[in-house]
């Protein structure tokens, strides 16, 4: 009887197992860096609605440019920052900071606790 306790607590294991590797990660930081140069056009979405243009400058994964906020002028100015993946690091002049996601021509995150997507032109 124990023996057979173990080979269900054993198969209970590995099915769980299993099914926690089955789901697709939101995001990956690993692989070749994606490419963010250009130009990069797009809003806010939700409560604000406000512009958001980027102009980015990319050096292997290290991420120079400009941004600027329609309507925000203390979110105008340089953005730096560091692509992992389709993960672009960044941080803007006024000291703040974040995580945007790269999927094709579309890049999206938050800026100041706003929700915006954007698109490469």
């Amino acid at each position: 009887m124990k023996t057979l306790s173990w080979v269900v607590i054993g198969l209970i294991l590995v099915f769980g197992a299993g099914c926690a590797s089955s789901s697709s990660p939101a995001a990956s930081t690993t692989g070749p860096p994606a490419n963010v140069a250009g130009s990069w056009n797009g809003g806010f979405y939700g409560a604000a609605s406000n512009s958001v243009s980027m102009q980015l400058q990319q050096q292997g994964t290290a991420v120079t440019g400009t941004i600027s906020v329609g309507g925000r002028s203390d979110l105008d100015g340089a953005i730096k920052g560091t692509v992992r993946g389709n993960m672009l690091d960044y941080s803007i002049a006024n000291g703040g900071s974040g995580t945007m996601q790269v999927s094709g021509n579309t890049i999206s995150g938050t800026i100041s606790g706003n929700a915006f997507r954007a698109q490469k032109q």
